[in-house]
């Protein structure tokens, strides 16, 4: 039984490709209006591996370099491509979130998708943190000791050190799913306690967060009611 012919999808544009994410070079230059004879000269240069579409081995383009096509051929349909382009800048400076659900849904990967749902809350319940410890008397250097203490506590180490292990520039960018929620939850506790118990002042925010990571800490090293025991032998 054959698979089902895997696509790229953007708008009603349907392109062939492969599952390393590699285009069918001859419906992608169609889409950029070349023939046959001018899609050989497009070609000149770049390297094309081939796949096997369902007809044989094919030559294949990258996303980057069918990107990169669409800004420097001449041609109605890529003059098209760049419209489109410019559209999506504009949306994507203007933060739409309906482009970013869009992008997301054509990511294959469900852990992706979680991921970026998490990191979404995780800076959401960050920004609610920083709004109540403001209101709460909260000033200076407060702000990152409570992103200190929270680090240390789920990650178990600091930012600096995370961005140098991970590869990035923002700590929430090398973190997964699991550690943003718990940050993310960390943080709304922490807001909600402020909160409720009136605490006012920096001293008094830090012992109060500090409490809370540290009994979020607990609740997620201690084992579920009912888990087996260590054994014990002597």
């Amino acid at each position: 039984m054959k698979n089902a012919p895997l696509t790229l999808e953007f708008g009603t544009v349907r392109l062939p490709i492969s599952a390393d994410g590699l285009l069918h070079a001859p419906s992608a230059l169609t889409q950029l209006g070349l023939n046959a004879a001018d899609q050989t000269a497009a070609l000149d240069g770049v390297n094309t591996p081939e796949r096997d579409f369902g007809a044989g081995p094919e030559a294949t383009l990258t996303v980057a370099d069918f990107t990169r096509l669409a800004f420097t051929l001449d041609t109605p349909q890529a003059r098209r491509w760049r419209r489109r382009a410019q559209d999506l800048l504009t949306h994507a400076m203007q933060g739409d979130v309906r482009l970013a659900a869009q992008i997301a849904e054509r990511n294959p990967d469900p852990e992706a998708r979680r991921w970026l749902a998490a990191r979404l809350d995780s800076t959401h319940a960050r920004r609610e943190l920083m709004s109540t410890v403001a209101r709460h008397g909260g000033a200076g250097t407060v702000y990152g000791q409570l992103g200190s203490l929270s680090n240390r506590s789920v990650l178990g180490t600091d930012s600096a050190t995370i961005r140098r292990e991970r590869g990035v520039k923002h700590t929430r960018d090398g973190l997964n799913a699991t550690e943003l929620l718990r940050l993310a939850y960390l943080d709304t506790a922490s807001a909600r306690a402020i909160q409720e118990r009136g605490a006012q002042g920096n001293a008094a925010i830090l012992r109060l967060h500090e409490f809370v990571a540290r009994r979020e800490r607990l609740g997620w090293e201690l084992p579920l009611p009912g888990a087996a025991a260590p054994s014990q032998t002597g």
